[in-house]
């Protein structure tokens, strides 16, 4: 990821979340939090200026409308329940 491409995301408001997949860090920021709670089914997501939306599934996280892996998604869906403790 670029140095310019962080400064985007950094100047971008409300809390940026970091992981590691692969070996690569992503850099993505969660649309409407005030919306994730324990009933939320649906989460949107900005993640290189593209905006994704993760569903869950039973116990599993994955990508609406996308081909990105699963597993990605099932990563940023597992970070982002351990941050508001869902």
């Amino acid at each position: 990821m670029g140095t310019n491409r962080t400064e985007e995301i950094l100047n971008n408001k409300g809390q940026l979340f970091r992981i590691t997949y692969q070996q690569i860090d992503y850099y993505f920021r969660v649309l409407k939090p005030t919306k994730i709670s324990a009933s939320t089914n649906e989460i949107e997501i900005l993640m290189d200026d593209e905006t994704y939306t993760i569903e869950r599934e039973g116990r599993l996280w994955v990508f609406r409308g996308s081909s990105m892996e699963h597993d990605f998604a099932n990563a940023i869906g597992r970070l982002i329940c351990l941050r508001y403790r869902l």
